[in-house]
């Protein structure tokens, strides 16, 4: 059974572009993501399915690799992948596979070898630009094109190449036909590249920015698993919460809880057993997701200083976001901490948004706060004991989400503005400014059909904002009912903010924007609350 779900739009894209490619239209790719998101499944998918004898696809995953890996496999696989379309014997060495197709495609075989053996010489610069011209000698020998994948792309600064980036991006531009796909879990490295050293004339790379599963995905991904158990609701709401819908951490939980219903012969899962999955994978010394996470500590930790970057991720975890707070906490020298958190920001664990650093993964945010910090700071040394602990605060955190979850939503959304205290936030690219509101109280907004929609009045020093709350489709005239409210208040909205968690037709975002209404959609909405550590609102 095929596994993968969601991502339809992403692979959609990625089809679009190798069709393209064959009509001679290129569009470069740049699949951009934290780790653990999904990038490769997605690459591996479109790859698993491509079947096209007209390309020749290439894929490379860059991590912890070295030059000498780039070039064998690179010329490797053009000549493997050639093998297979002309019928011909294929092989996994280089000599072998030079023999079998060296008659088609002789002058691309006599470039593969020589590659290969400037590598060996150890002539590394001439061997990394004669291979990234095999694609084009392969395409003009032989009529095919060429997909060249780079997972984890900015590892090619490790090869030790003067310039690589730049005889990248020459190649790019030269060879049209081939298309390349990239990607990075070093968001804002690969963003540096991509607009610094690969901003090309011809191949620009379109920039694909992988978000974590939305609810629907995460619930899609939980039931194509659980085919023969049950959870309910809001425990499946929960386990997206938990993990911030990342595939992995999804995956792991999910196939511990079959293991444990199979265990203990159980149908359906309930708190008790969800607890027990949570307590092997997160807590356990040797669960794979603890021990996936002290790997990460281990390497962040590593150096002199180690304890300056523990202490910001203990701070970080226990809700304390800006940098004067954070030194104060520690006790340290700002300058230490600044650099540290930005060091942080550039390995994509903390995110820096306005004043605000915290830690992008909300799971590896919780082994932090309740598995790391108490194992070295708690004095109480007794398994039994520390287990205990934390299978309570596990059972307290999902009673919390299930008490959080029934709110309604003016009451969710109210407590998220009284955390305000005037940043400057991103949402998706845009900047706002986010005043300390002092007062804050319900409306209802009535539309000419009858109708009414929840809203809230929120008053701050330089006048009161309007926050139009719908789970509902907003149309047109829906915006054009709020302006006619926002009119009839006594004193006029400084802003009117609409909070649409459902769809926004184009007429109606149209009119908001001539309102000058900003709009915050589901995701916007969550990664406010992820901001200041709350329960994502799921529809």
């Amino acid at each position: 059974m095929d596994h993968f779900c969601g991502r339809k739009d992403v692979l959609d894209l990625i089809r679009k572009r190798v069709s393209g490619l064959k009509e001679g239209y290129r569009q470069n790719l740049a699949l951009i993501g934290s780790r653990h998101i999904g990038k490769s499944a997605i690459i591996l998918k479109f790859l698993n399915d491509f079947d096209d004898n007209a390309v020749i696809p290439v894929y490379l995953d860059l991590e912890g690799r070295d030059l000498h890996y780039f070039v064998s496999r690179t010329a490797r696989t053009l000549l493997y992948h050639f093998a297979r379309t002309k019928g011909l014997l294929p092989a996994d060495e280089l000599p072998a596979l030079a023999r079998s197709v060296g008659m088609h495609i002789p002058r691309t075989v006599e470039s593969a070898l020589a590659a290969a053996a400037l590598a060996e010489k150890g002539k590394l610069a001439e061997a990394y630009e004669a291979v990234l011209a095999l694609p084009d000698t392969l395409a003009q020998e032989s009529g095919l094109a060429c997909i060249f994948v780079l997972e984890e792309f900015h590892e090619i600064d490790t090869f030790g190449i003067p310039g690589a980036f730049r005889i990248l991006g020459d190649r790019i531009t030269t060879q049209k036909g081939c298309l390349f796909i990239i990607t990075s879990s070093r968001e804002e490295l690969a963003r540096k590249i991509l607009a610094e050293k690969l901003m090309l004339l011809f191949g620009n790379f379109e920039v694909v920015a992988i978000q974590p599963f939305d609810l629907k995905a995460s619930h899609h991904f939980i039931e194509r698993r659980m085919t023969d158990m049950r959870m309910g609701l809001h425990l499946r709401n929960f386990l997206v919460d938990f993990t911030g819908g990342r595939p992995l951490y999804l995956h792991l939980l999910v196939h511990e809880l079959i293991n444990l219903g199979a265990i203990y012969k159980q149908q359906e899962i309930y708190v008790p057993l969800l607890v027990q999955a949570v307590e092997n994978l997160v807590f356990s010394r040797w669960g794979a997701l603890s021990r996936h996470f002290e790997l990460m500590v281990d390497h962040l930790c590593a150096g002199r200083t180690n304890r300056v970057v523990l202490d910001i991720l203990f701070a970080l975890s226990n809700g304390t976001h800006k940098v004067n707070d954070i030194v104060a906490s520690m006790g340290s020298k700002k300058g230490q901490v600044t650099k540290k958190l930005n060091d942080l920001v550039a390995q994509d664990v903390v995110e820096k948004n306005g004043t605000y650093y915290y830690i992008k993964d909300k799971l590896f945010r919780y082994w932090v706060k309740y598995v790391l910090q108490r194992r070295i700071r708690s004095v109480d040394m007794e398994p039994c004991c520390q287990v205990k602990a934390f299978k309570d605060e596990v059972n307290r955190a999902v009673n919390d989400f299930q008490v959080t979850s029934r709110q309604d939503l003016p009451t969710r959304v109210t407590e998220l503005v009284h955390c305000f205290e005037n940043e400057l936030l991103t949402l998706r690219g845009h900047l706002y400014k986010l005043p300390v509101f002092k007062d804050v109280k319900t409306l209802k907004i009535k539309s000419r059909g009858g109708n009414s929609f929840d809203a809230l009045e929120a008053q701050t020093e330089e006048g009161p904002w309007l926050l139009v709350l719908r789970k509902d489709p907003v149309a047109e005239g829906d915006i054009n009912t709020v302006a006619e409210e926002a009119r009839k208040m006594g004193v006029h909205p400084k802003r009117c903010v609409i909070v649409a968690l459902s769809e926004l037709e184009d007429s109606a975002r149209l009119r908001a924007l001539e309102e000058r209404m900003w709009i915050w959609n589901e995701a916007e909405l969550n990664s406010l609350m992820n901001l200041y550590d709350k329960p994502y609102i799921l529809p």
